[in-house]
């Protein structure tokens, strides 16, 4: 019996992993009722994280209020796995970029306190060990709204609390006393990005853009993280200015790091593990014949250990070949010669909203003309 892996990270703004791999099961086991679909929905940390975990039986979801990048009230989900009391947070789920509309964006004044809410609830819970997701964040706090939430006085001169967002990092004079149970717990992150906290490549200059950044902002944001850098040196004997991997999620990695001593973890090979995916691919009994992968943009970056990339390269070390697709392709398929074939879901010019509306049908269809070809209909 041909056997299909399933593999998606997430379309950020229109189908999740989890629908991805929905569609794309019920389109072949509709048209091809002779193949066994395994599926197998993926996060390298940021939007899908929790599901991933939730959907392949390994944790529970759990819901909990917290707040948004700009304050407002909204639920989210956590994972949580009461057999080793880890919890795994996504913190996009509260301070994600998706939790906006594009004219609410600003990086001065959206906060990760919502994330913090979403661990603070996960640690009442009993939670000795929690693994934090960061991707697709709309924040340049540093996690220093996530720290308040948990606790940790983060003050100005006067010894008072600094206010939300990015912009009030050019305020903060000290960071208080941690509190002890914080320092019982494993920290773990778990992100794709090697970016460093600031530069030409951190998180400010990188990935301000996206989150709505005006150039006049930019030396307020970046010198702010420069200064939280100084003072968690001084006070953590932890340099995390330069450390690859610090500038994900706006910084919030930096400061998870330099406070509260995270380890960090690829996203991928840290799911990729829980769920025994690699094991999919060494079975003699059952060989897989074609994997199914995808995002919303293939481009330059894709080569440098973005998700479907890292399938890719599973697959291509078992000889299984691999299909790609996507919402935007902006590479040429050559470059990327690890995929057997990469199809863009969007059809010609049409604006994000029409192609953010119109994702699952026109995965359905590319799905459906890629399998013809590749089972020679």
């Amino acid at each position: 019996m041909p056997r299909i892996l399933i593999a998606p990270d997430s379309f950020k703004g229109s189908l999740s992993a989890v629908d991805f791999c929905r569609i794309s099961q019920q389109l072949i086991q509709q048209h091809w009722p002779e193949v066994a679909v395994i599926s197998r929905p993926l996060s390298d940390g940021g939007e899908g994280f929790v599901d991933a975990f939730c959907y392949a039986g390994l944790a529970q979801s759990q819901s909990v209020e917290t707040q948004d990048p700009l304050g407002r009230n909204v639920t989210a989900h956590y994972a949580w796995q009461a057999s080793t009391q880890t919890a795994i947070v996504e913190m996009a789920q509260a301070s994600g970029l998706p939790r906006l509309a594009p004219n609410e964006r600003n990086p001065l004044h959206t906060s990760s306190y919502g994330a913090g809410l979403i661990i603070k609830a996960a640690i009442e819970r009993g939670a000795q060990r929690i693994i934090l997701g960061l991707g697709g964040s709309a924040t340049n706090d540093g996690g220093v709204g996530a720290l308040q939430a948990l606790g940790i006085p983060c003050l100005d001169k006067q010894g008072r609390a600094i206010s939300q967002g990015g912009g009030a990092l050019q305020h903060l004079a000290s960071i208080g006393e941690i509190p002890p149970h914080l320092q019982k717990i494993e920290w773990l992150i778990a992100c794709d990005v090697t970016n460093p906290l600031t530069g030409p490549q951190g998180a400010t200059a990188v990935y301000g853009p996206q989150k709505g950044l005006q150039p006049e902002q930019f030396t307020i944001l970046e010198n702010g993280l420069a200064h939280f850098a100084d003072l968690v040196k001084q006070q953590f004997s932890r340099a995390i200015l330069t450390q690859p991997g610090a500038g994900a999620a706006g910084g919030m990695a930096g400061g998870f790091i330099g406070i509260l001593g995270a380890q960090t973890q690829n996203g991928f090979d840290l799911l990729a593990e829980a769920t025994e995916f690699k094991q999919l691919f060494e079975q003699p009994n059952q060989p897989i014949d074609l994997v199914i992968t995808g995002e919303g943009k293939l481009d330059a970056q894709t080569r440098h250990g973005k998700l479907p990339m890292r399938v890719a390269q599973l697959a291509q070390q078992h000889q299984v070949p691999t299909l790609a697709l996507c919402g935007q392709l902006a590479v040429a398929p050559h470059e990327l010669n690890e995929f057997l074939a990469i199809f863009s879901l969007v059809p010609g010019l049409v604006t994000e909203t029409h192609a953010l509306d119109n994702a699952p049908a026109w995965l359905e269809q590319r799905l459906y003309s890629a399998l013809k070809l590749f089972y020679r209909g």
